[in-house]
């Protein structure tokens, strides 16, 4: 074995795994029959989060927030025309990178926002 060969193979062994990438932080949305926990969301620009959404009633809601998802950066999960849609009891993750500002979030379904179900998504 040639010595340049023999040395890139040891620098190999010695080097070990790649250093893992950290694991983003989860941020649990619960959503109930008529709102959402927490009403206000709030997230760091730029940084990789895990948004965990959790219906927690019987009845269909989602997560409507268009200008959120469309300014963000999605790496896993769909938020498919800006929202995540849920049956009752179902959960569901989106993980992104967020931009900057102030989004608005509603339930889309009929009546359940003027019944109380909107917050606000603030990135800093």
């Amino acid at each position: 074995m040639r010595p340049t060969l023999f040395l890139a193979a040891a620098a190999l062994l010695v080097a070990g795994p790649a250093a893992a990438q950290p694991t983003p932080p989860i941020q649990t949305v619960a959503l109930y029959s008529y709102g959402y926990a927490p009403q206000v969301i709030h997230l760091a620009a730029g940084r990789p989060v895990t948004l965990q959404f959790v219906n927690r009633s019987g009845n269909g809601h989602d997560f409507t927030a268009r200008q959120f998802f469309r300014s963000s950066r999605i790496l896993a999960g769909r938020a498919d025309g800006g929202e995540v849609e849920l049956r009752g009891g179902q959960s569901a993750s989106v993980t992104l990178i967020p931009a900057a500002g102030r989004y608005p979030v509603h339930c889309g379904h009929t009546f359940h926002k003027m019944f109380g179900m909107s917050g606000t998504i603030i990135v800093h």
